[in-house]
């Protein structure tokens, strides 16, 4: 009896044996891409807003920890693909780190840590995407970034202050990371 489901099990499997999974086309993962960066933009600039709200803070917030952004329409337009989604990849992992530090950075901000949890795991999916996208048409990725220095100051103002920097800068590169797809999927 168990040599006829050997044998059954066998003939099965020879049939299937030129089936395979259709590999997504990489105009699809693009899109995929594309997807998730406008879901994560959406959330942080509903996310910025409370933010917003609950720690009003006039003027313009600075943080030398954050990665700069090239937005010349220049820069923007010779974008490589590998080169590109290196410096995603990077940026989105210095910016995951800085919602991590603000998260924990002063008890003020407590009632938020649903909405940075939020963020965070859109992030960490984000990335997850972009790195089986690189491995899949074998480019080469950075194994590990480097973390950033974040601020010293953890009183309550300067905590709100960074957080108005992080998320007034994670807004603009959310914005310029969906263009960048765009244009890499226009590329592919």
């Amino acid at each position: 009896m168990k040599s006829s489901l050997c044998q059954i099990a066998l003939t099965v499997l020879s049939l299937c044996e030129g089936l395979r999974a259709v590999p997504l086309k990489p105009k699809v993962e693009f899109d995929d891409l594309l997807n998730m960066a406008r879901h994560l933009l959406r959330d942080t600039k509903q996310s910025y807003h409370n933010f917003k709200a609950k720690y009003p803070s006039e003027g313009e917030h600075k943080l030398d920890s954050l990665p700069v952004l090239s937005m010349n329409a220049v820069e923007i337009s010779n974008v490589q693909i590998h080169t590109g989604l290196l410096k995603l990849s990077t940026d989105l992992f210095i910016y995951q780190k800085h919602f991590d530090w603000l998260r924990k950075a002063a008890h003020a901000i407590r009632p938020m840590d649903h909405e940075f949890n939020g963020i965070h795991n859109r992030i960490e999916k984000l990335l997850k995407k972009i790195d089986l996208l690189m491995i899949k048409h074998h480019m080469p990725r950075v194994t590990e970034p480097v973390v950033p220095q974040f601020p010293n100051s953890t009183t309550p103002w300067g905590v709100i202050q960074s957080g108005h920097a992080i998320f007034h800068h994670f807004h603009l590169f959310l914005d310029y990371a969906t263009r960048v797809l765009v244009l890499m999927k226009n590329k592919w």
